[in-house]
């Protein structure tokens, strides 16, 4: 800035004129005049600073310029700024806390207060005023009748004046809480701080002396009150003699709490529960008080039950006197998170499926379109050429690849549809799905000759449009991939364990190498590419999977199986579904 006009140091013309302005007026030379103006800096920025400017003049006394020192006050304004704003956070603070809080100084002067500690001062706060003592204070409340319990003139009087005074100027470490005002309780808490100050604390606790009259009345309620709340509430010895039980836990175990008080909960649940609570009871100790489970209860004659089981041990230095156990129904929150997971799984499904059709439009579909362009581009030549002989042959490619393109939209239109088809969900036995799919296979395997043998099947929850068109695509297949010059042989069965119900569908055809047991069941994915040999799109295991999928299975390939092919799709059961062989 050497050099440079003083203008460049200022923010704006208006402050530098302001500044000139100013500079007309000083009195005399080296008479110095602060003044806050608004500066640009170097980089462009501006701040705040406070500019000294002496009058400087010559030897015969004629201006000679201006001395100015430039300090910058960002960072004070922004001290003050934080300052004002904890004052006023701190006084906001102090009006929003219900608890009156006051601060007297060395001399017990009162300083600082807010409006709740002259409110609990009840007829002494409207003679309140910063400057008044510790003392005066307690004398006003006491002549105002504050202090109710006290005789006002007598010797106990005065000595409780006397010790609420020694106890303000060495506070005990407990609070004191005393009767105040005409029916109030008040809690006094002072604290000695390090700059000698006094901190006083006063809290009305006449709610909580109401709470404990009131203690009897809720105690006559509380019988009332566990037995009209819906969950199962009971109290324990620790090993497990039933103390009380509510209404709803008896009912729960088809008991009465007439019935069950004084017995051994053992007596009263079922064989499946004994052990787990027998073990319950038996693993309470200090500092592992609460324990929760869920546990699915399944009664004859009612639907399962999910509860939620709590137990609650009470220590004291004789031991576990009690133990509360609380059972809360479930059911509809298990419900909603099978529901949560079964969108969570589809959207996974849907999301793989996608990903596969991004794989599809960019390799399966393209490849027909080359040879529509490449035979398109030939004919084109060959007509410009005047040569006519291969165009037949030609437009026979072109036709030939936009079949087997429109093949692979439909297919692949089918396969994005599947999810979206399913219906009302019943029992569906397979063999009936099974008698179907054969009936419209029918033409195939009478041209085939195939021996096909169906054992017993299980019944299944699922669409049943959807489970025959799984079943229609595993015999199909098995029709199809036969070995050359051979009649097709298929063994069609089923079972159930206590999770999961099959279906397998096994055959004496060419097989399929256990190293293409994943890749099978993906979109287009044909191991044999000759359609002259085995006809189709490769869709036809991408349904299947994509079906039994869509009724949370499963589809594999039994790679151990060496005769041929053979698949396996498991549906899940639940503990009371439909798995019984009807065939």
């Amino acid at each position: 800035f050497a050099g440079a006009p003083a203008r460049l140091l200022y923010a704006s013309d208006e402050e530098y004129e302001r500044c000139m302005t100013k500079r007309s007026t000083l009195p005399a030379p080296r008479a110095a005049v602060d003044s806050d103006y608004l500066f640009r800096r170097r980089d462009g920025t501006t701040f705040t600073g406070q500019l000294r400017s002496t009058l400087v003049k010559d030897p015969d006394g004629a201006p000679a310029g201006f001395v100015g020192v430039i300090q910058d006050l960002t960072e004070n304004l922004r001290l003050d700024e934080e300052r004002r704003r904890a004052i006023e956070r701190l006084d906001t603070a102090l009006e929003t806390i219900t608890e009156g809080f006051a601060i007297f100084d060395r001399d017990e002067r009162l300083v600082l207060f807010n409006s709740a500690y002259r409110r609990l001062c009840g007829g002494a706060g409207p003679h309140i005023e910063k400057g008044m003592t510790a003392e005066e204070i307690m004398h006003i409340a006491y002549d105002s009748g504050g202090y109710r319990a006290l005789d006002r003139g007598s010797p106990e009087a005065a000595r409780w004046l006397e010790e609420r005074l020694a106890a303000f100027r060495n506070p005990p470490e407990e609070p004191r809480v005393f009767p105040y005002g005409p029916d109030g309780w008040l809690r006094a808490e002072d604290h000695k701080a390090p700059d000698g100050n006094t901190i006083a604390l006063r809290v009305d606790v006449s709610a909580m002396k109401k709470t404990e009259l009131a203690l009897e009345m809720q105690r006559r309620e509380h019988l009332a009150l566990l037995q009209n709340i819906p969950d199962l509430v009971g109290r324990f010895t620790r090993d497990r003699r039933v103390l009380f039980v509510n209404t709803n836990y008896a009912a729960f175990f088809g008991s009465t709490p007439e019935a069950m008080v004084g017995t051994d909960l053992l007596d009263h649940v079922p064989e499946y529960m004994r052990e787990p609570t027998r073990l319950a009871f038996a693993s309470v100790r200090p500092g592992e008080e609460i324990s929760s489970k869920e546990v699915l209860h399944q009664r004859a004659g009612r639907p399962d039950t999910w509860i939620l089981w709590s137990l609650l041990a009470v220590f004291d230095d004789a031991g576990c006197p009690e133990i509360v156990s609380v059972g809360r129904d479930i059911s509809d929150l298990k419900r909603e998170q099978a529901r949560v997971a079964a969108q969570a799984l589809e959207l996974k499904r849907k999301n793989e499926a996608l990903n596969q059709f991004t794989a599809t439009v960019s390799h399966d579909l393209k490849a027909p379109l080359r040879h529509v362009a490449m035979f398109s581009e030939m004919i084109t030549e060959e007509v410009r050429q005047g040569r006519m002989e291969e165009l037949a042959a030609y437009a026979d490619h072109v036709q030939k690849s936009a079949m087997r393109l429109q093949r692979l939209v439909e297919s692949l239109l089918e396969y994005s549809q599947i999810a979206y088809q399913i219906g009302t969900v019943r029992a569906v036995p397979l063999a009936g799905v099974v008698d179907d799919a054969l009936l419209l296979l029918e033409p195939q395997i009478l041209e085939s000759r195939a021996m096909i043998t169906v054992g017993d099947l299980p019944v299944v929850e699922g669409d049943p449009e959807l489970l025959k068109r799984l079943v229609q695509n595993l015999i199909g297949n098995a029709i199809k991939y036969r070995r050359p010059d051979a009649i097709p042989v298929l063994r069609i069965g089923g079972g159930r364990t206590q999770d999961a119900a099959t279906f397998v569908v096994e055959d004496e055809g060419i097989g399929i190498a256990p190293r293409h047991a994943e890749k099978i069941f993906d979109v287009f994915q044909r191991l044999h590419r000759d359609e002259t040999v085995y006809p189709g799109t490769g869709i036809g295991l991408a349904l299947a999977k994509r079906i039994a999928e869509s009724h949370g299975g499963a589809i594999t390939l039994d790679t151990g199986y060496d005769g041929g092919a053979r698949f396996v799709v498991r549906f899940p059961c639940r503990p009371d579904g439909y798995a019984a062989a009807v065939r």
